[in-house]
């Protein structure tokens, strides 16, 4: 089935073409995405000072920069729940206690493709952008899925969640 995915349930084959819209998001740069919300903190920042900043991010994260914007850690959801949650934690403590070093960057010319690929095998939601070491921007999961809803064709994302369910009329 050239340019087509077959998907199977149930015995029933529905073709799903691979439109032009899905190999442009792959190839698209992570700058068209909206890279600028992120929020950043110094190293020595307190604890509860960056939990409270987190807040305003969409991803759940602060990138924990130097002076300078290098990147050199970042404090995520996940760490809040996997190393303070449940435990007697000074909220005084500097966040670079607790942070996670930044293992994986991408350029702000990375593509979509790339930056779905870093998060799917490193498990990240949150991608620090960075230009000759200084951080430029972030990208998670959530500009991605936002930008591919938008680019997907209305067909796509109004096919039912069973394939031979056949839909009246959209909802």
């Amino acid at each position: 089935m050239s340019g087509e995915q077959a998907i199977r349930d149930s015995g029933t084959s529905v073709a799903v073409a691979k439109t032009s819209s899905t190999r442009k998001a792959r190839e698209d740069s992570v700058s068209s995405l909206e890279t600028t919300d992120y929020v950043c903190v110094e190293p020595s920042t307190p604890l509860s000072q960056a939990i409270e900043i987190m807040k305003q991010d969409e991803g759940g994260c602060a990138i924990v920069c130097g002076k300078d914007r290098s990147v050199v850690g970042i404090i995520t959801e996940r760490d809040l729940l996997t190393k303070i949650v449940g435990n007697n934690v000074d909220g005084n403590t500097p966040v670079s206690d607790w942070m996670s070093p930044v293992v994986a960057t991408l350029s702000p010319e990375a593509t979509i493709g790339e930056a779905v690929a870093v998060m799917n095998e490193k498990g990240y939601r949150n991608i620090p952008l960075v230009t000759d070491g200084k951080l430029m921007g972030s990208v998670s999961v959530f500009d991605i899925i936002r930008y591919l809803a938008e680019s997907y064709p209305q067909a796509t994302m109004n096919l039912p969640p069973n394939p031979h369910q056949v839909m009246e009329s959209e909802e």
